[in-house]
């Protein structure tokens, strides 16, 4: 299965790549907040196994604009945990 059957544009290929890895997650309460897990493995894994889909499937992304999506995605994730949820258990 193509990785274009799951996403159409570049940030949904990050993500994809990322969420399989384990290197994000979705906040189950938020579900525009994505958080950053904070395992270097599954980070590295998320880079790796987009390459490997992208030699594949042959999709429309090339690797020069996936990895820096990838990145992206990584940099402004939340670190840990939901900063909307922290911010609701604090009050």
């Amino acid at each position: 299965m193509s990785i274009n059957d799951y996403v159409d544009d570049l940030e949904g290929a990050a993500r994809f790549a990322a969420a399989k890895a384990g290197a994000i997650e979705i906040c189950a309460a938020h579900s525009d907040v994505t958080i950053r897990v904070g395992d270097a493995d599954a980070e590295r894994h998320a880079y790796a196994l987009a390459t490997t889909i992208l030699k594949r499937d042959g999709t429309a992304w090339m690797r020069e604009d996936l990895m820096p999506a990838i990145a992206d995605l990584l940099d402004m994730a939340a670190d840990g945990e939901c900063p909307q949820c922290a911010y609701i258990r604090s009050e």
